[in-house]
């Protein structure tokens, strides 16, 4: 007598696989575990990823102001105004 193989079926091509198998022999299409363990892996490294971009880009920002473009520091004196030119009569 042989053991018997416990088998499942293929959600693509209908055929039996068995439970140890990642691939169906038949359609060669990813079995269930190996799909979901691909589809969380992918997650977390997406995530990773953004945080990783959001981290990056807050650290290349500067953090002091450009003193042009300083609103709590007014420049002490007004910038002097340009000569008169005479008339062209």
């Amino acid at each position: 007598m042989s053991p018997e193989v416990q088998t499942r079926q293929c959600h693509r091509c209908l055929q039996p696989v068995s439970l140890t198998a990642r691939r169906c022999p038949h359609c060669g299409d990813i079995q269930k575990a190996d799909a979901r363990r691909l589809m969380i892996i992918l997650s977390v490294a997406g995530v990773i990823a953004i945080v990783a971009l959001i981290v990056f880009g807050l650290y290349m920002t500067p953090l002091d102001v450009d003193e042009d473009n300083n609103v709590d520091n007014p420049p002490a004196e007004p910038p002097p105004k340009p000569a008169k030119k005479p008339p062209l009569d």
